[in-house]
């Protein structure tokens, strides 16, 4: 079966075939052989190369988020309005200004203050998700306009977290 996702912004290429008990993965280049596993309804168990990986997924209406062993990802399947969502210019600024929890969650912790100066990958927040914590990043240089949410506060993907703007 092949399959095109949106994985963190990229067009990837995945086939998927069974091979009596196990599954062969291509991944455009890339292929391996690995046991697969349901262990619950969002929670996924893949055995390759001698290595065990537990895959925690939530999905929302617009995408699927994975933590793969603290790895943070998301998906999508492509649509006609992949522009906006891959790399048109504008939707990936206006994604920078607006900081979002990556799934569901809680706000575990905010680093910084309104009108405080952010440098690239600096933490902005730290949210826990299906008991992992996963840190919000900057991706870019600025400075922060709002904070709209504080510590135990329950998010959902569709909130903006921190208002950023350009210096």
């Amino acid at each position: 079966m092949d399959y095109e996702f949106i994985i963190d912004g990229a067009l990837a290429e995945v086939y998927l075939d069974k091979k009596e008990e196990k599954f062969i993965i291509s991944l455009g280049k890339k292929s391996f052989e690995a046991d697969i596993c349901w262990i619950s309804e969002n929670v996924i168990s893949l055995l390759t190369g001698g290595r065990s990986y537990c895959f925690y997924l939530a999905s929302d209406k617009k995408q699927t988020h994975i933590n793969i062993n603290g790895h943070y990802f998301y998906i999508k399947e492509p649509s006609d309005e992949t522009s906006d969502f891959a790399g048109g210019e504008q939707a990936s600024e206006k994604d920078a200004l607006f900081i979002k929890a990556p799934m569901p969650g809680k706000v575990i912790k905010i680093d910084v203050k309104e009108k405080q100066a952010v440098r690239k990958n600096q933490t902005l927040a730290v949210v826990e998700a299906m008991k992992m914590e996963n840190e919000i990043k900057s991706s870019i240089e600025g400075q922060v306009k709002k904070i709209n949410a504080a510590p135990g506060d329950l998010v959902d993907p569709d909130m903006v977290l921190i208002e950023l703007e350009k210096q």
